[in-house]
């Protein structure tokens, strides 16, 4: 049986080849996009445990927020780059739930974010049909794992279909950032400690955005993590 399991299982693999989205190796686990070494590699920042870490930084003055953290430098060409990429263009939900994973576990250890409910940044349906999934809700489905908590959608959503911000300055994302979210059955949010998950943190627009629309809910307290910081 066991020889017949094997044959089964090359055959699977040649056909449907279970690889690691950073280097290509096929040894890793079965239910892991990533193999040790790339695992290994990921660049984290160490902030989650971190008052006034860069990540909160870039918010202070713009939205009411109680803590911020970033869970991987994002850098040119570079490992990382490869998985956002691989995650938003390459449809990777998977690997967004296992980043979302050791995104989560950095939240839990530090104990500085205490929430109820975990927001993902939405993408106007438009985008979402294009797509097929949101990049932010896949990372927020790991991060729920960790830390035991539901993820509430369709809440906040985004109003327009604005252009891709990847290349577009500070003023520009700031602008296509504006009024571009708003809030639907906000009771389901009212009095609750929320964390805002977003894929990649820049120059914080999105971020500020989304926190502006929920701190005007009545008893709302607002952490925010991204998967990564960018220096793009």
């Amino acid at each position: 049986m066991n020889v017949v399991a094997d044959i089964a299982a090359a055959i699977t693999h040649l056909f449907y080849p279970h690889i690691c989205l950073g280097c290509g190796s096929d040894k890793l686990g079965p239910d892991s996009s990533l193999c040790w070494y790339c695992l290994q590699e990921l660049p984290a920042t160490g902030f989650a445990g971190q008052q006034d870490n860069p990540a909160e930084k870039i918010l202070w003055g713009r939205v009411s927020v109680e803590a911020v953290h970033a869970g991987f430098f994002l850098n040119r060409d570079s490992l990382m780059e490869q998985l956002i990429y691989q995650l938003k263009y390459k449809h990777q939900k998977a690997l967004g739930e296992q980043l979302g994973l050791l995104l989560g576990a950095a939240l839990k250890i530090s104990g500085r974010f205490k929430a109820d409910a975990l927001v993902p940044v939405p993408l106007h349906p438009k985008k979402l049909r294009q797509r097929g999934f949101n990049q932010a809700t896949a990372i927020c489905n790991g991060v729920a794992r960790q830390l035991e908590i539901p993820v509430i959608e369709n809440v906040l959503i985004r109003k327009n279909f604005n252009r891709s911000q990847t290349r577009l300055g500070r003023i520009g994302r700031w602008e296509n950032s504006r009024s571009v979210f708003s809030i639907i059955h906000p009771h389901r949010l009212y009095n609750k400690r929320i964390l805002l998950i977003d894929d990649v943190l820049t120059t914080g627009a999105t971020l500020e955005s989304c926190g502006q629309v929920l701190a005007q809910l009545p008893g709302v307290k607002l952490c925010m993590a991204a998967l990564c910081l960018s220096s793009i």
